[in-house]
């Protein structure tokens, strides 16, 4: 999938954080390209974050090139409002933000019944995947999906990269990968994405240019590895 985290400019990102934003945040039009280039090398297939420029920008893209893109959404605030808004692209997935599914609040399992009466998947987005996945496995929230940082140096992997790893095996649940080139400190190559797809179903990779979607989309296009998972096998 095509990440959207540098659109807005996301921490992660160091210094280029601001840059970022500046060029795509602020100008509907820089992510509009990207996307419709994303569909031009055949993926169309995007981990939207849901605010309103980003939205917007998809929606343009749709219209110019007619293209229904697979849509996974991410709602970071205000949860009623991005949910209305998000209505008018019809996501195929919706993840709630980790900041309240690693508190466990006592409000995403109202919210993932509300996604799926809307027609969408429910996902939870954490940050703590080797907690916060058995936690929420055990309770028994319906969610078909978690998104979480996974990559093989271990970057946002907490509380650890061993946790992290036994619960993405052992989850019965769809996995997205996110970060897995750990904030640009990776570079794009088959190896990498053969390691996150041992634990992944999908992974999202956040792109600033067509040069940077080319290399990604060539090295991930080489891995023939497919996700294990005990919990699956059971």
């Amino acid at each position: 999938m095509l990440g959207t985290s540098p659109f807005i400019g996301a921490a992660q990102f160091g210094r280029k954080s601001h840059e970022y934003r500046m060029k795509f945040f602020y100008n509907e039009e820089n992510m509009k390209e990207l996307f419709i280039k994303s569909a031009e090398l055949g993926v169309k297939a995007v981990q939207l974050i849901a605010y309103e420029p980003l939205v917007r920008a998809l929606k343009k893209a749709e219209e110019e090139t007619g293209e229904d893109f697979f849509i996974a959404a991410t709602i970071p605030v205000k949860f009623e409002r991005c949910l209305s808004m998000l209505e008018g692209i019809q996501p195929e997935i919706i993840a709630i933000h980790a900041m309240f599914c690693d508190a466990l609040d006592e409000r995403i399992g109202r919210w993932a019944r509300k996604i799926r009466e809307m027609g969408a998947s429910p996902a939870a987005a954490t940050h703590i995947p080797g907690e916060t996945i058995p936690e929420i496995d055990d309770i028994g929230y319906d969610f078909d999906f978690y998104l979480a940082p996974l990559n093989p140096v271990g970057y946002a992997m907490l509380p650890d990269f061993e946790s992290t790893l036994r619960a993405l095996e052992n989850t019965e649940k769809g996995i997205i990968a996110i970060k897995p080139l750990a904030a640009g400190k990776l570079t794009p190559k088959k190896e990498v994405f053969d390691f996150i797809f041992m634990y992944a179903d999908a992974v999202s990779v956040g792109i600033t240019s067509e040069e940077e979607m080319k290399e990604t989309y060539s090295a991930a296009s080489r891995s023939t590895v497919r996700r294990r998972s005990v919990g699956r096998e059971r």
